[in-house]
């Protein structure tokens, strides 16, 4: 009898997949990173005296969450390889 490959055990897992990511990883980044620029804009704008740079730590927390999560999990396609495979 022939021995089951053990890499192929999941039912799930296709052999051509590759590692997906943990999704949990994402919303870390995301809410860690309006968390942290929320709190230091709010600490600014007390120093300050100002009302509008929390708004900007929220929004710059979240944008480099968004990019911190694209580039962790490379989301977007590779635009130099694909050109070079079609010429």
């Amino acid at each position: 009898m022939s021995q089951p490959d053990p890499a192929h055990d999941s039912p799930h897992e296709s052999p051509e997949s590759e590692y997906q990511g943990d999704p949990w990883h994402a919303f870390g980044y995301l809410v860690a990173g309006v968390l942290m620029y929320g709190f230091l804009g709010w600490l600014a704008d007390r120093w300050l005296g100002t009302t509008f740079l929390v708004v900007i730590g929220i929004l710059f927390g979240a944008g480099l969450g968004i990019y911190m999560t694209i580039k962790r999990f490379d989301a977007l396609p590779n635009w130099r390889k694909a050109r070079e495979e079609e010429k």
